[in-house]
């Protein structure tokens, strides 16, 4: 009788076996029924998603708001312009938008933009448009007294004298 007593097992260890069988069992139930499909929308909130699981196509960007610091950003806009050694010749290489020009004429470039920029800050620098180091030297800019929509630049050697370069300009707008 002592050796059958030995092979039962004990009440507490019935019943977590039942435990954990009825825990595995429900859990295989789970996995197998419920999907994507299955779950409403707007019932899992945003701290219940595994990190990087959204996507564009599942954000709504209509109900996105500006972040308050990023509004700065869009009203900022810039331009590279190639201008080589000969007059006129001046080409936009890329801008931040599709409706900017670039114009060489009197000694300077003039860059214009859709919009009034005559009270925005404008930052011109000698550079290229592609990898390579330019040529000593610097930029000026100024508001066009012609239009209100354009930077005159003006680029120079590194004796001050006036020299056809690239340049790199930007336009900060309040």
């Amino acid at each position: 009788m002592n050796t059958l007593k030995k092979g039962r097992p004990s009440p507490a260890m019935v019943v977590a076996v039942i435990a954990l069988i009825v825990a595995l069992a429900g859990t295989a139930y789970a996995a197998q029924t419920i999907n994507g499909g299955a779950i409403k929308k707007q019932t899992i909130g945003g701290g219940k998603l595994k990190q990087d699981t959204l996507t564009g196509f599942q954000i709504n960007t209509n109900k996105l708001g500006t972040v308050p610091l990023a509004q700065v950003a869009t009203h900022t806009f810039w331009a590279v312009v190639n201008n080589p050694a000969e007059p006129g010749n001046a080409a936009l290489s890329r801008s931040s938008g599709p409706n900017i020009a670039a114009v060489e004429g009197g000694g300077a470039v003039t860059v214009t933009f859709p919009f009034n920029v005559s009270g925005c800050a404008d930052v011109a620098a000698r550079n290229n448009a592609g990898t390579s180091v330019p040529n000593s030297g610097y930029a000026q800019t100024n508001s066009s007294a012609a239009n209100p929509n354009a930077i005159e630049v003006r680029t120079r050697g590194k004796d001050g004298n006036n020299e056809d370069a690239d340049f790199h300009l930007i336009v900060i707008c309040p």
